[in-house]
């Protein structure tokens, strides 16, 4: 007699960058990337994607341009299968369009681009040698300069054409910022006194305009202000302005950890809250206390914005 256990279910095909499609969706997803990537040619075994999510495309010769699989999952989900095709070859066909732009680009001079360089806020981790010009915003976050190419699509400046320009590095920066500066946001309030702000922004430039956070605060701040920005695409601003901080600091930490959490790890940005001050950005973390446990949390960040929490709290409430 056979004693052992019946084998368990069988793990799900679907790779976890496009869980919403079921079994059947993903295979035939599957088949779709290789009839359009094999462009019918079926001689060979069948390309396999589950684990391989990020492609280049490129011609011989050329730089390619990157391609996440994920995309062209998330724009034919809502679409009857018959139209999956079409839309993913017009996708690549734009996205060629692009990568061929990117490069005209990135042998353009100065004048060129001047109106389409943008600051964006990157992690610290992402710069690379392909990165003239960036500098460091907090331990975790940094901003780069980069040439619009056009939707989302950017392109960092490259060291050779930085070299090209013969110009001063705070001459690039500042004709970065002053695009960023004219560059459309939308503002959206809660309903509180000292409301919250959500910053929109288009082509994925939301986050970037924390770089100028100040300006979009049409209230006074004179304890600086409280930014959240746990990934691409999201910006929450909140002017400080006295013991309601500590409530908010208390609230707003966790949340930001959990949004940070929840994101794609490429979209990531910080887990933490900001604090922007006369000083520049620094970062400030909630440590709550374990579940049970008759400990106060703890709020970490620098003596200077402890002090200031401080002064609104007893001296035992919650420590810093």
């Amino acid at each position: 007699m056979g004693g052992g256990q019946g084998a368990g279910p069988e793990p799900s095909p679907v790779p976890p960058w496009c869980a919403w499609f079921s079994p059947a969706d993903w295979h035939a997803f599957e088949a779709l990337l290789n009839d359009v990537f094999l462009d019918g040619n079926t001689s060979g075994p069948p390309m396999r994607f589950g684990e391989q999510r990020h492609l280049s495309l490129a011609a011989e010769g050329e730089t390619g341009a990157p391609l996440d699989l994920a995309e062209i999952a998330e724009l034919v989900r809502a679409l009857p299968r018959g139209n999956w095709r079409s839309a993913t070859v017009s996708f690549l066909n734009q996205k060629q369009r692009l990568s061929e732009r990117r490069r005209e680009l990135e042998r353009a001079g100065f004048a060129e681009v001047r109106n389409l360089l943008m600051p964006r806020l990157v992690t610290v981790d992402s710069v690379t040698d392909r990165h003239a010009l960036a500098v460091a915003v907090t331990e975790e976050l940094a901003a780069v300069v980069v040439i619009q190419v056009g939707g989302s699509l950017s392109a960092p400046v490259p060291p050779e054409q930085f070299d090209s320009w013969h110009m001063d590095s705070s001459a690039v920066w500042a004709a970065a910022m002053a695009n960023l500066d004219a560059a459309p946001v939308s503002l959206q309030y809660n309903d509180d006194e000292n409301p919250l702000v959500n910053v929109e922004a288009d082509g994925g430039w939301t986050s970037t305009h924390l770089l100028h956070a100040a300006d979009l605060i049409d209230r006074p701040a004179p304890l600086g202000i409280l930014a959240m920005l746990p990934y691409h695409g999201h910006l929450m601003l909140w002017a400080v302005e006295g013991p309601e901080l500590h409530t908010c600091v208390v609230a707003y930490g966790p949340l930001v950890r959990k949004m940070w959490e929840d994101a794609p790890q490429e979209y990531r940005l910080s887990s933490r809250l900001l604090w922007i001050g006369e000083g520049g950005i620094e970062t400030i973390q909630v440590h709550p206390s374990p579940p049970g446990s008759e400990e106060p949390g703890v709020i970490t960040g620098s003596a200077r914005f402890l002090e200031m929490l401080a002064s609104f709290r007893p001296p035992d409430d919650y420590p810093g």
